[in-house]
């Protein structure tokens, strides 16, 4: 991994801007939560050097551009990347634009991972919404993606700059392994002290969509407190699993936020792994019976080669699951794994929704078509979380329970549910 610091021509265009567009609210964002409809994988960070100076950092696999053949025998693609910072998705009031113009060529050393970077202004301290379209000029295609930004406070956690030691590039994900050392960058240089408040916490599965939501409210006191300092000569490993809290100023809420879960998240890749998602489709009894077994591999694989009936249903089961269970991970982790999250647990068990409807505070998902009795849609609201702004609930209620227990149905029944 390396970021691209050479291509053969760019143009950066600042303008600002006061125009109301259209209302994205009314957008459908359903591909952002269905991998095989983006023609782009683009992962995004921003690090807030000041009050008013951004910079906005893409991770693209240049596998997925078009490279043309040029007059002078190389290859070469080419993409745009078109910024607009947004007031919100219910006013998309455009505070801000910018341009950058990329062209690469296919050198010996191949394709693959790149980091690219633009820069852009914020008018004032607070949050906004960045919207990122990402042109490619060959395959003439689009990819737009929305993302939160946090400016309204020097200690809100864009204001950290986490990287993996002894590289310049950020950490897109908000988890690291127990084998990554990294380095931290705060935005005021005279800030070297970083206070860590860690929290080992044990949480309970997100609960049924028609049953009441039992889980206690989150206790603040950390299990332990330290500090590190800021700055690329200083490197440190979080080798313990849980939640560590990075803040200038540790009196109150605000801060970055590090993961350490399981040796393979997000991929399920251990027998803990396989065996705990298990738990939306399988009653307590069976459950406790997988947990328990001697041999817990060898459980689950007798379990999804009951349900399934024969070898090759059931290796579609398991594929079809695991492969929700690892996307729910990437696409819903705040401070649990995204798999035992409200939105985790309903992309697992119903799969990708077919509509999706994004405000600042809330989602909606639709399954089936909008018109129709035999619809169903689940709602979601942002939790007011200091250490995520990727944290939502579900209003849950007993008119869930029939649709619930027919998705289960189908699973058990050897069939994947909303296979599309």
């Amino acid at each position: 991994m390396f970021r691209v610091f050479v291509f053969f021509s760019f143009t950066t265009i600042f303008l600002i801007g006061c125009f109301p567009t259209g209302s994205i609210s009314n957008e459908n964002f359903s591909s952002d939560y269905r991998e095989d409809e983006k023609n782009i994988h683009a992962e995004f960070a921003v690090f807030h050097y000041s009050t008013d100076s951004s910079r906005f950092f893409i991770q693209l696999n240049t596998n997925e551009l078009l490279f043309v053949k040029q007059q002078e025998d190389t290859f070469r693609a080419g993409f745009q990347v078109f910024l607009r910072v947004i007031e919100s998705y219910e006013n998309p009031l455009v505070k801000d634009t910018a341009r950058k113009d990329f062209r690469i060529n296919k050198t010996l050393e191949g394709t693959g991972k790149r980091i690219y970077t633009v820069d852009f202004r914020l008018p004032e301290p607070r949050q906004y919404i960045i919207e990122c379209n990402i042109y490619d000029s060959n395959k003439k295609v689009t990819e737009t993606d929305y993302i939160n930004l946090d400016n309204s406070s020097p200690q809100s956690r864009q204001n950290f700059f986490l990287h993996i030691a002894g590289s310049p590039d950020p950490v897109f994900a908000n988890y690291l392994s127990s084998a990554d050392s990294f380095s931290v960058d705060y935005r005021t240089e005279t800030q070297n002290q970083i206070f860590v408040k860690y929290y080992k916490r044990e949480f309970l599965l997100a609960a049924s969509p028609y049953s009441f939501d039992m889980r206690d409210a989150f206790n603040y006191k950390p299990d332990s407190t330290f500090t590190i300092f800021s700055g690329n000569a200083n490197k440190y490993v979080f080798a313990q699993e849980g939640i560590y809290h990075l803040q200038p100023d540790s009196t109150n809420h605000e801060g970055a936020t590090i993961y350490r879960f399981s040796k393979s998240f997000p991929a399920v890749a251990t027998p803990e792994a396989l065996l705990n998602p298990l738990h939306y489709i399988t009653s307590r009894k069976e459950f406790e019976e997988l947990r328990t077994s001697a041999n817990k591999k060898q459980a689950i694989d007798k379990f999804w080669l009951d349900i399934g009936g024969n070898q090759e249903r059931s290796r579609e089961l398991i594929k079809k699951y695991y492969s929700r269970v690892e996307h729910a991970n990437r696409l819903f982790t705040s401070y649990m794994e995204g798999w035992r999250t409200d939105r985790g647990m309903i992309y697992i068990v119903f799969g990708s929704p077919h509509a999706v409807y994004k405000s600042s505070d809330t989602e909606s998902w639709t399954y089936g078509d909008a018109n129709s009795a035999l619809s169903i849609t689940f709602n979601f609201t942002r939790v007011n979380n200091p250490f995520s702004d990727n944290d939502y609930s579900l209003s849950r209620a007993p008119i869930y329970e029939t649709s619930w227990y027919r998705a289960i149905d189908t699973w058990r029944q050897g069939r994947v549910f909303n296979d599309f």
